[in-house]
């Protein structure tokens, strides 16, 4: 089981794993590795590109079955190849996630990026998804006033 110490968004450091529902009727899931420049945003099919958007109390209880997913374990984090390029896919219990740059005031991308460049980012990503010690880990569906600033 992994280590997760919940705390507070204002109280989070700049290593803490954050579940994002931003506040809107139809909402996205992100999980928001601060220590990384990109975040991974919910899907909606396996293999796929497409955004999940979700009504927010459906997006704030995907937020806790997610949360649930990382305190068992249930993590996985994969590199998948296309002729153009990598993208960086995590799965967490049921729920896949897709890796794209946090470009503050644009909307959410895929990560493209050369092989060699996507396993690293997956060797960054894996231990702060399945920690061997301690993670911080906040939730944030409430306070978006400034692009970029909070989380």
């Amino acid at each position: 089981m992994a280590a997760f110490r919940r705390v507070e968004a204002d109280r989070a450091g700049p290593g803490a794993l954050g579940i994002l529902v931003p506040p809107s009727r139809r909402t996205f899931v992100i999980l928001r590795p601060r220590a990384l420049p990109w975040d991974l945003v919910l899907v909606r099919d396996a293999g796929g590109a497409d955004f999940r958007d979700l009504a927010h109390d459906e997006a704030s209880a995907t937020a806790q079955a997610i949360y649930r997913g990382l305190r068992e374990g249930a993590v996985g984090v994969e590199v998948v190849l296309f002729p153009e390029g990598c993208w960086l896919r995590a799965t967490v219990g049921p729920f896949e996630l897709l890796a794209c740059p946090r470009l503050p005031g644009l909307p959410y991308q895929p990560l493209v990026c050369e092989e060699a460049d996507a396993r690293a980012h997956a060797g960054a990503l894996e231990p702060i998804l399945r920690p061997v010690g301690e993670q911080e880990l906040y939730f944030n569906t409430r306070f978006f006033d400034r692009v970029g600033q909070g989380d």
